[in-house]
């Protein structure tokens, strides 16, 4: 049976030292299949729920970062992400941050996914599972290469919550100007993406941080007022 979830992932780069001194990420993306079909008896229901990604690591490798959702922990080597549900002309994306550790130049596996999910019909699938490997160099030019340019962006994007939440932070203790600047801060290096690489995902963000900074700026000097 055929899959109604596409999926992706795309390393920041694909060639990382043998040295081990790598911080390297990944990002997933799913969507719907192009052309799937809609049943309208189905109503509202997403095409699909309850997606769940089950990632078990390779030897040498750390999960080190997590970017766009939570991460459940089965032990030092299986994590399970909940994912939620995905609607019909949706697309969603996180980052996952991976430390590896030194090893002799050749392709090795660094993890092993599987994705499950409820169908428009609530029948659960499981997809096939696939792994991810990398190229380990001895070649010092691998330490030169630039991040993709797409894992790049979102993650990036997928900061900005936490930027978010270190401004609240600030905000609550009182400390309103600070709170205002990392979130100014940010907006302006969004803006600043967006013009150099004419983005309008960077764009968007950047007018979403700045309306969020001025909104936080006045809820806050208001109720210090009162």
């Amino acid at each position: 049976m055929q899959s109604g979830l596409y999926t992706d992932f795309t390393w920041s780069r694909n060639h990382v030292a043998a040295s081990g001194t790598n911080q390297v990420y990944l990002l997933v993306e799913w969507r719907g299949m192009p052309g799937q079909p809609r049943n309208d008896n189905l109503g509202f229901r997403p095409v699909a729920g309850r997606i769940q990604l089950h990632l078990q690591l390779g030897a040498g490798v750390r999960l080190a970062k997590v970017y766009g959702c939570k991460a459940e922990m089965l032990n030092d080597r299986s994590f399970t992400f909940i994912l939620g549900s995905l609607w019909q002309g949706m697309e969603k994306q996180i980052v996952l941050g991976f430390e590896l550790t030194a090893r002799p130049s050749g392709v090795y596996p660094v993890v092993t996914a599987l994705w499950t999910y409820e169908d428009e019909r609530e029948e659960q699938v499981v997809v096939s599972s696939i792994t991810q490997s990398l190229q380990f160099s001895n070649h010092t030019a691998v330490l030169n290469k630039m991040m993709d340019k797409r894992v790049e962006k979102y993650l990036k994007l997928l900061q900005n919550p936490a930027v978010l939440e270190n401004a609240l932070r600030a905000f609550e203790r009182g400390c309103y100007e600070r709170g205002e600047e990392i979130i100014r801060r940010r907006a302006d290096e969004m803006l600043l993406y967006a013009a150099r690489l004419n983005d309008g995902d960077y764009l968007k963000e950047a007018e979403l941080l700045y309306g969020l900074g001025s909104r936080f700026m006045d809820t806050y000097a208001s109720v210090a007022a009162v």
